[in-house]
């Protein structure tokens, strides 16, 4: 039951919205545009292409801001990002149908803007305002920026592994991987959670990320038909081992215990060297 549980919640995993009205406005203005040019109607055709790119512009701006307000409102550490996209995306709506409302129909200009800052408006009013306010608590002595900073740097690192397993053909040593980066991504949220123990953490999840990351990549260059398969079964037993050791450092950052690292550390890195 847990296991169809952890499925059926991989497979549901909620993603952002997008800007999904201003693509199905986009439908209409496609065929419109299509037309002009099998009619041969030149400068209709490329006023309304030009208008065509300005509405994707725009849903595409708002779609980058949805994503932006999605990340933060999963996050439980979060600055409210700098730039406005739902906003400067909703702006770029307005002069866009005020583009294509005076310079392709016969609306009088003043109703065309009026109805364009309307439809604009509406737009923002719909897709919400972006995130202002960082969330980030007033704890005295804690730095969250730095935290913030450094569990953005180990997922970036997560993600550059997920794309160089993909590349690997080895069922086995794939599957390696993958048990392992489940365990460091799981890590991260309990960090975000309850990120007090960041130092240690941070640490640890740099050397070994980064010597994940090389050896990944390094396994990825090699010919494989020259690969030995001593450095092979290696690799495999290294991964299995940091899934292992994650899992009990895991279960430990669950339990509030502080993390018992140091020792490890630097056993961790000369076996990710060699």
């Amino acid at each position: 039951m847990a296991k169809a549980k952890k499925m059926k919640q991989a497979i549901f995993k909620p993603k952002a919205k997008r800007a999904t009205l201003i693509y199905i406005f986009l439908l209409p203005m496609f065929v419109s545009t299509i037309l002009e040019l099998f009619n041969s109607n030149y400068l209709p055709f490329l006023t309304k292409l030009v208008g065509f790119a300005l509405l994707v512009g725009s849903a595409k701006l708002i779609d980058r801001g949805l994503n932006n307000e999605f990340i933060y409102n999963s996050a439980n550490l979060a600055i409210a990002p700098k730039i406005k996209y739902k906003l400067i995306g909703s702006i770029s709506l307005v002069i866009a149908l005020i583009f294509i409302s005076i310079l392709t129909t016969n609306i009088n200009p003043i109703n065309s803007i009026f109805s364009s800052i309307i439809g604009g408006v509406g737009a923002f009013l719909y897709y919400g305002k972006d995130p202002t306010i960082d969330k980030l608590p007033k704890d005295k002595g804690v730095n969250y920026q730095k935290i913030l900073d450094s569990l953005s740097k180990a997922k970036d690192k997560l993600n550059y592994i997920d794309k160089e397993q993909e590349k690997i053909e080895d069922i086995e040593l794939k599957s390696a991987i993958k048990s392992t980066t489940a365990k460091a991504h799981e890590i991260l949220k309990t960090i975000e959670d309850d990120p007090k123990d960041i130092t240690i953490v941070r640490k640890f999840m740099v050397v070994y990320l980064d010597g994940v990351k090389d050896v990944i990549a390094q396994y990825n260059s090699i010919d494989k038909e020259l690969l030995d398969s001593e450095y092979r079964l290696r690799l495999i037993n290294l991964l299995k081992d940091a899934t292992t050791r994650f899992d009990s450092e895991l279960e430990r950052l669950k339990s509030n215990e502080i993390f018992d690292l140091d020792v490890q550390i630097d056993a961790l890195k000369e076996q990710l060297k060699n």
